[in-house]
């Protein structure tokens, strides 16, 4: 709980009063309080609702202090309450309980989002209140009654434009946010593909889908802003030569947009703690569609970067867990620790998400062993290989991934003997020349660099 016992000094004046708010109404001056009868009151100011507040300042409560003559609060604190009744938000009152008009609106914030409904919020009310020289803190709880300010946000919207000729029922185009509270992560992004021409369109919310124009996202006088409810003209990519994408993002809070034409490479690459960030780990996406996968161990917190060799446009967290996130190009945090241990990494640049997935053990499995039992691997962090020793035939084995086929290794390009080139598309029966003891030294990274190295024992 914060510290709050601000009020006038009380720190220095109460020297037995503890960080407890339950304590502030002892008096924290020399005179006897049952000399005096004092109390405070506290009653609910008008709603709020900050989407019509005009003013500066705006009130929070208002308060009378009881007792003899002269009696009268010369300062007040109050205390936005969360839900366990704990003191969470602190806004500075005047006399006639009038608080920023911002300070408040962050405070609501910070306890409830930003999704625009009315939300009640208790507080408390702490007053320093002179009596004929002698001072008293008192307290009384009410009640705040806000909404925040913040345009309807819907779950999902869709492209509707020249890219699917302008079908107002096509939902294959889908600006999403990646999950969560939308107005937490109101940034909907979505990957078109480039046409070598311009494109021009409409944003469709999920309640518009079916023929609804009237509730599109249309293009404002603002550059870089949008309009709602279809009043304005069509939004607008012009052609970049040389793209094959645009990755098109929505801020549904600030209601503005942008687009970024697209290039991907071949690999795009992890870096983080697990080697002091001094390596860059190769994830590969050979389709181009900025979809990247790598299999690498994790041992704290890590980025995304496009370029091996600098930090030239990295990819950065934004929201999610330590499994997945969404992200944004440079100025965030690092994504969090998933936990020491080895996985498979999803990276979808295009859409600015990521992915874990705990490969908990990887296995042999075969004919020597009737493609039925499998045969763990465990995991050297030192040499970077899944190593086992096992007895096989020369019938052919694969490798799996907690053992099951969704995901399995065998060599490309359909030969058993491709050591060095291991794949897990329909990759062939590994083999060697005759049965016998071997060890196995499974070396995991991306398509088209996992590799074995098998040694006869």
């Amino acid at each position: 709980m914060k510290k709050i016992l601000s009020l006038m000094g009380m720190a220095l004046l109460m020297a037995s009063c503890t960080d407890d708010y339950k304590d502030w109404a002892k008096p924290f001056s020399n005179a006897p309080e049952e000399a005096y009868s004092v109390s405070l009151s506290a009653s609910p100011a008008s709603a709020i609702d900050f989407a019509t507040v005009t003013a500066d300042k705006v009130q929070v409560f208002s308060a009378s202090v009881a007792g003899p003559e002269g009696a009268a609060a010369t300062a007040y604190e109050v205390y936005l309450l969360d839900e366990a009744g704990e003191p969470a938000e602190e806004v500075a009152v005047d006399l006639n309980g009038f608080a920023d008009t911002k300070e408040v609106e962050n405070a609501v914030y910070s306890l409830w989002g930003r999704r625009p409904v009315a939300r009640t919020t208790n507080l408390l009310v702490a007053a320093a209140i002179n009596v004929n020289g002698a001072s008293f803190v008192k307290t009384a709880n009410t009640t705040l009654t806000a909404t925040p300010n913040a345009p309807e946000i819907e779950e999902a919207y869709y492209i509707t434009g020249t890219p699917n000729g302008w079908n107002n029922s096509d939902t294959s185009l889908e600006l999403t946010n990646g999950g969560g509270d939308v107005y937490e992560n109101p940034v909907f992004t979505v990957l078109i593909p480039a046409t070598g021409e311009n494109i021009e369109f409409k944003v469709t919310p999920k309640s518009g889908v079916g023929g609804d124009w009237s509730k599109c996202l249309t293009a404002a006088d603002v550059e870089g802003k949008f309009a709602t409810n279809n009043v304005g003209g069509n939004l607008y990519i012009e052609h970049v030569d040389g793209a094959k994408f645009y990755r098109v993002q929505f801020n549904m809070l600030d209601q503005t947009w942008k687009y970024d034409a697209l290039s991907f490479g071949e690999y795009f690459y992890e870096i983080g703690n697990e080697s002091g960030w001094g390596t860059s780990h190769a994830l590969f996406g050979g389709a181009g569609d900025g979809k990247y996968q790598g299999y690498y161990y994790l041992d704290g917190e890590f980025k995304f970067k496009p370029n091996a060799d600098d930090w030239n446009d990295d990819l950065e967290y934004v929201s999610g867990d330590n499994m997945s996130g969404t992200l944004q190009s440079s100025g965030g945090p690092n994504c969090p620790d998933p936990g020491a241990g080895f996985y498979q990494i999803n990276l979808d640049a295009g859409a600015m998400n990521y992915s874990l997935t705990k490969v908990d053990v990887i296995s042999i499995i075969g004919d020597f062993n009737g493609w039925g039992a499998d045969v763990d691997m465990t995991y050297n962090k030192e040499a970077g290989c899944w190593e086992a020793t096992a007895e096989v035939n020369a019938n052919g084995f694969k490798f799996r991934m907690n053992h099951d086929w969704a995901i399995s290794w065998g060599g490309a390009n359909g030969d058993g003997k491709l050591y060095d080139n291991l794949t897990k598309n329909n990759g062939a029966n590994i083999v060697v020349d005759a049965a016998g003891t071997y060890k196995f030294q499974l070396y995991l990274s991306c398509e088209g660099k996992n590799k074995v190295v098998i040694t006869k024992q």
